[in-house]
């Protein structure tokens, strides 16, 4: 019987470690011998840098100053399985794969309470481990488990350039600080920061919510998701109109453009938009749908141009294509309707400000669609909790960020308020 141990993810930054050993009495099966094989894990992880495939054990080298506490600890785990299927054999008894995982928790990991015979202690694990954790057991969508694993190798290469390891205790504001300059020092936008501290305070969250000790720094004010206000465009009604006329586009982008008026009348987002069929129409001419983002039923009244462009489809749109593709087809959309007016954005990186200047059609995207919507319904003097209802946002306050209205817009608005009609000239 060989016990050897391979890595869950060769290809991560930092990887579980699992052992690999057959168990039981060997069956017969089509005239050769098959044995049952357990793949346990062991509670540890490794850089794969510092892997020895061909040895199953950690490479001895000086970049990885603790291989041999860690071979020695490989070692006493190996003779600990051995010892344990030793029991089991001695008994007569040919375990069933919980029995052994059972046994196997009450020798390697002692202190550990089996909900789950292959769950391992959370309590123990360092907080990048932990974050690791949830990506191999929660129950996650893709696009989270792409932004965890992302921080994850973000918080991997902090700790090997501060030569640190990440605990729930020292997680702390003093990291908090630290960490926001590592992400400047790679030339990170403010957002794309802000982004990567939500996932830490996320984690910090769901460990404190589990009984794990945590350092409660992460709920001061001053450990915040930074953000900062980025030139998002919205399409004016008229710019609305300029789209809906164009005539003779590509199939491909006949179809993107229909989608996005969709998006702009009715503030849906892309993943509702792909999702939109007949059965979602009401006898009230209305868009009755559970949003997948929140959960919650929104129910939208159909603008006549959405009306016009279901029927088009016989009330079938077409085959979703990926928001990728979708953004960049529709900044061919808005291209051959000239929208070129440069517009200069205004952002940080790396710590700095920076201006760049673009064509209005290179910042159209999916969402310009919602946000278009929001704004041009605002405008319309539609009740601004009725477009929250929609849009989901809680707050006014935060509903008034996200819309677009330029500074004339803004003026055209106050025109037609009485305040400014009730005014006499001053002579």
């Amino acid at each position: 019987m060989a016990i050897k141990f391979y890595l869950k993810n060769p290809k991560e930054k930092e990887t579980a470690i699992y052992a690999r050993f057959s168990y039981g009495t060997p069956q017969k099966v089509n005239g050769k011998l098959k044995y049952d094989y357990l793949k346990y894990y062991i509670s540890k992880s490794i850089n794969p840098e510092f892997w020895n495939t061909r040895t199953s054990k950690a490479r001895e080298t000086n970049k990885f100053p603790q291989h041999p506490e860690f071979n020695e600890r490989l070692r006493m785990i190996s003779n600990d399985i051995e010892s344990v299927l030793l029991q089991f054999e001695n008994a007569g008894i040919t375990p069933t794969k919980k029995q052994l995982k059972t046994a196997l928790d009450k020798l390697i990991k002692p202190d550990k309470t089996p909900i789950e015979s292959n769950e391992i202690d959370i309590k123990r694990l360092g907080f990048v481990d932990y974050l690791q954790h949830l990506i191999d057991t929660a129950t996650l969508k893709n696009s989270t488990i792409r932004a965890y694993k992302v921080v994850k190798n973000n918080l991997i290469e902090y700790q090997d350039k501060n030569n640190v390891y990440l605990t729930f205790q020292n997680v702390d504001i003093d990291f908090y600080n630290s960490f926001l300059k590592f992400l400047e020092h790679k030339n990170f936008g403010v957002n794309t920061i802000g982004a990567r501290i939500k996932v830490v305070k996320t984690v910090l969250n769901n460990a404190n919510d589990r009984g794990i000790d945590v350092c409660q720094d992460y709920k001061k004010k001053s450990f915040k998701k930074v953000t900062e206000e980025s030139e998002n465009v919205y399409l004016s009604e008229s710019e609305l109109d300029e789209i809906y006329n164009l005539k003779d586009l590509p199939n491909y982008l006949d179809k993107v453009r229909d989608l996005f008026l969709i998006g702009c009348y009715t503030g849906l987002r892309f993943s509702d938009l792909t999702r939109l069929k007949k059965d979602f129409i009401t006898i009230d001419n209305t868009i009755s749908i559970k949003t997948q983002k929140t959960g919650k039923n929104v129910e939208i009244p159909i603008h006549s141009r959405v009306s016009e462009i279901l029927k088009k489809y016989n009330y079938e749109l077409p085959k979703p294509i990926s928001n990728q593709n979708f953004n960049e087809y529709i900044k061919e959309v808005a291209k051959l309707a000239d929208f070129d007016e440069k517009i200069t954005k205004q952002y940080t990186r790396g710590g700095k400000l920076v201006n760049q200047t673009t064509e209005k059609y290179n910042l159209i995207s999916s969402h310009t669609a919602r946000r278009s919507f929001a704004t041009n319904a605002f405008l319309a003097d539609v009740p601004t909790l009725a477009i929250m209802q929609i849009t989901g946002h809680k707050t006014e306050s935060a509903f008034m960020k996200y819309i677009k209205m330029s500074a004339k817009d803004n003026a055209i608005k106050l025109k037609s308020h009485k305040f400014f009609n009730h005014l006499s000239i001053a002579k």
